[in-house]
């Protein structure tokens, strides 16, 4: 591996994540897609070169605010409380490197809907940045939006309004230890399970 490759700790992609989402929460959001780009509702649970948790291992129950996902077991997840964003780290390679992390928030919010509030993101957001097609997760339209910062990192951005309540799920990768196709696998062991009981 190039120093390029290890150059990159856990915490730098922590860091991008929690920026991802403040800056949501800070800005002012409907068809779906995967972020691959297919208009399959049906996505795989992940890729055939990711390793997953084994079938019997309980995925983790995470809820914020009356919105709940479920995680991987083998998914390093920190959640102080119900009422604070949770912190999900992928699972660690045979190096002890995790390629990426997610960060899961549910707040109230001054946006009055999903659309207003992906305009406010994107107003804040890289030049590089682009709305993807939106996705539908628990009945719930997401936006879906991502940025490549430096050809490093790779930031998929999804929210939506309920009920006023903004929800966000901020990734960061490293998009030079992961391909797009793991990402998106990674992503998709995650967002399907969403659900919002307020």
């Amino acid at each position: 591996m190039t120093p390029s490759r290890t150059g990159h700790s856990n915490a730098r992609f922590v860091a991008i994540a929690v920026s991802a989402v403040t800056v949501v929460a800070l800005s002012g959001c409907g068809s779906a897609k995967d972020p691959s780009g297919s208009s399959n509702p049906s996505w795989p649970a992940s890729v055939e070169s990711i390793e997953t948790a084994s079938p019997a291992a309980e995925p983790q129950a995470i809820e914020v605010n009356g919105a709940h996902i479920r995680v991987p077991s083998d998914w390093e997840v920190t959640a102080p409380s119900k009422t604070e964003r949770a912190t999900l780290n992928t699972p660690v390679d045979s190096s002890g490197t995790s390629y990426g992390t997610g960060t899961f928030n549910a707040d109230i919010t001054l946006a009055g809907d999903t659309e207003e509030l992906a305009e406010g993101r994107l107003k804040v957001a890289g030049s590089d940045a682009k709305r993807l097609e939106d996705v539908k997760f628990g009945g719930q339209t997401f936006f879906h939006i991502r940025e490549l910062h430096g050809g490093v990192d790779s930031l998929d951005t999804y929210g939506t309004v309920i009920d006023g309540s903004e929800v966000t799920v901020a990734w960061a990768f490293n998009a030079e230890l992961a391909t797009r196709e793991q990402i998106d696998g990674y992503i998709n062991q995650v967002m399907p399970s969403f659900k919002f009981v307020g």
